[in-house]
């Protein structure tokens, strides 16, 4: 089933009608996030890794995104399409904000604790693989349920390279590897919001068509 669109089966039907499977994965996924954002947030305060709170924020994006799946689950089409603008929008803010952190980071020399870090991504891969497993036949519904996706996607992702930062960090002493892959991270996050939009801008102007016939 192509992306978007709504002929009654496949994951984007899935997604629309609530199946038992789909439901479950969400709040299985919104259980983990919600919980390693907690956690993420404590290792990025004390460890002082902008990596690390870039990944947070993202484990943070993943929660609320897939918790609003779940609501959104059985609503109508513009519903949905209307949350997902949101859901782009939410991103892209928090690409921006994350953006900016790791120029402060690279302007203000703060070194992150590299084992900490590095504890964090494993446990935050671990967490992310499953989530990304569990999401992965359904990543090819409508703009809300592919936020969701790209979410858990996007964490995953994270979450290898902050186990990268912290080898780097650790080898060096330097505080670059860290301040690379925050903004590298941020410019995925950017690039996600980007797709979102784009296709729920696509969505929009489809169901305006289909109630003009």
């Amino acid at each position: 089933m192509s992306v978007g669109s709504s002929d009654g089966c496949g994951a984007g039907a899935d997604e629309a009608d609530g199946a038992p499977e789909y439901v479950r994965a969400l709040w299985i996924v919104v259980v983990l996030n919600g919980a390693m954002f907690l956690v993420g947030g404590a290792v990025a305060f004390f460890g002082r890794s902008v990596s690390v709170q870039a990944d947070a924020l993202d484990f943070l994006g993943d929660t609320v995104a897939t918790g609003v799946g779940v609501v959104l689950i059985g609503a109508a089409a513009q519903v949905r399409n209307r949350v997902a603008f949101w859901q782009g929008a939410a991103l892209g803010g928090l690409g921006l904000f994350t953006l900016g952190s790791a120029l402060w980071r690279a302007i203000f020399a703060v070194i992150p604790a590299a084992t900490a870090m590095g504890l964090y991504g494993v446990v935050g891969l671990i967490i992310n693989v499953t989530s990304a497993l569990l999401l992965l036949s359904h990543r090819d519904g409508d703009a809300t349920a592919r936020a969701v996706w790209l979410y858990s996607r996007n964490d995953a992702i994270g979450n290898i390279a902050v186990l990268a930062a912290s080898g780097a960090v650790a080898w060096t002493g330097s505080r670059w590897p860290d301040v690379v892959v925050g903004a590298t991270l941020a410019a995925l996050f950017l690039h996600a919001a980007y797709a979102i939009l784009r296709q729920a801008s696509k969505e929009a102007k489809e169901i305006l068509s289909a109630g003009a016939e």
